[in-house]
């Protein structure tokens, strides 16, 4: 009896041991075909949960739709995000987000704003709809749904969890590395 256990055990660590490699093997692939440095480094400071969900949609678009994407913005600072919640408010310029310090996915690295990069320009008039459909398959919610304020080039993934949530977790301290921790 001792011996299937060890047997079984034996397969199963083994089992682990392969899916784990193989997922760093992916992570990496992905990783090293973003094709945009300033992607690359942006994509790093993200939270550690969608580092290679983000390499893996900027990825996928290029193979799929031959569109080069660009991380314009991932995780975003509470002072950055005061100074664009004052925009057209205190300050001057358009407003450009509903959320205060804190109520956004970027203060936490859960989000990007993408953009496509044709002959070295900034095109934020893109293909979105075939954007869309690749980000969601790997998982992203889109801003171009919301309802305050459309935000089409922007993509979150919180794993189910609300902005109240997240905060709510950043509040007590439930941080691995400076990065939320989503399980217990």
């Amino acid at each position: 009896m001792k011996t299937s256990n060890l047997i079984y055990g034996g397969i199963a660590l083994a089992s682990i041991i392969a899916l784990t490699s193989k997922r760093k093997e992916i992570m990496e692939y992905y990783q090293d075909f973003v094709w945009d440095g300033i992607s690359k480094e942006r994509i790093s400071k993200l939270h550690p949960a969608i580092r290679e969900k983000v390499s893996e949609l900027i990825v996928r678009v290029e193979k799929e739709l031959g569109i080069k994407l660009r991380v314009v913005q991932g995780l975003r600072t509470w002072e950055d995000q005061s100074k664009l919640y004052a925009q057209g408010r205190s300050a001057p310029g358009k407003i450009v987000t509903m959320a205060k310090p804190g109520d956004s996915f970027h203060n936490y690295g859960l989000a990007v704003d993408l953009a496509e990069i044709r002959d070295g320009k900034v095109i934020w008039n893109t293909n979105w709809a075939a954007i869309v459909k690749i980000a969601k398959q790997i998982g992203f919610a889109w801003g171009g749904e919301f309802k305050n304020l459309v935000d089409k080039p922007h993509f979150e993934m919180a794993f189910g969890r609300t902005i109240a949530q997240v905060k709510q977790l950043h509040t007590n301290k439930m941080l691995d590395n400076g990065y939320i921790r989503f399980a217990a």
